[in-house]
């Protein structure tokens, strides 16, 4: 929780100049669509040290950790040949010749793998309170269930 040193302060995503822009809107009054990024940060945070607000170019998400990190793109785009962590426009990119290593493919001994995703919502003390899995779920739905939590 906050303390006299530091407080939560909502930050959108920046997707022109990528970085997390702190805002003085109230949550009620920001209009949430598909590309809109949110997130609470901590006023003492150091913002460079923040996950970008958009992975994989906006066209996937990151699975993995380390050197085993990737994209997995959506469907009709591709991992470039060069860069894991992009994606691409199917067919825009030579197919590598196979002198670097994929990193999905070093990975899938590692551990199990699940390409279903769940988006908790914590509480003020940090704890799991809501959940959201898949990625097609009523956004206002996800918005009241923040809204709720924040004015507990």
């Amino acid at each position: 929780t906050a303390d006299d040193s530091w407080e939560w302060l909502l930050h959108i995503w920046n997707g022109s100049d990528e970085t997390w822009n702190p805002t003085d809107a109230s949550i009620y009054e920001i209009d949430i669509g598909l590309d809109t990024h949110l997130a609470w940060i901590a006023s003492n945070a150091n913002l460079s040290m923040m996950p970008p607000g958009v992975d994989c170019n906006g066209r996937g998400w990151v699975m993995g950790t380390g050197t085993s990190a990737h994209c997995m793109c959506d469907d009709g785009w591709d991992r470039g040949s060069d860069d894991w962590m992009s994606c691409v426009p199917e067919g825009s990119t030579e197919v590598n010749d196979g002198n670097l290593t994929d990193p999905h493919e070093e990975s899938l001994g590692e551990y199990e793998i699940g390409h279903s995703t769940v988006t908790f919502i914590i509480d003020k003390e940090q704890r799991k309170r809501v959940a959201y899995s898949g990625i097609h779920w009523d956004v206002g739905d996800f918005l009241q269930d923040v809204k709720a939590l924040a004015e507990e």
